[in-house]
């Protein structure tokens, strides 16, 4: 891992793992969806995050 060497420099790099987890739970859940549809014929309609 690189060095952290101003706050700035910390802050982005925040702000792109903060990103990268709310894309994943977004595939996540899209691909959950996409199973429970395929697993029971029914289209979700309320999604329970842990």
């Amino acid at each position: 891992m690189e060095q952290i060497k101003t706050k700035e420099q910390a802050l982005q790099w925040l702000k792109e793992v903060k990103q990268n987890k709310q894309r994943n739970i977004e595939r996540l859940t899209k691909i959950a969806v996409e199973e429970y549809e395929k697993r029971t014929g029914l289209k979700a309609t309320h999604i329970e995050t842990l």
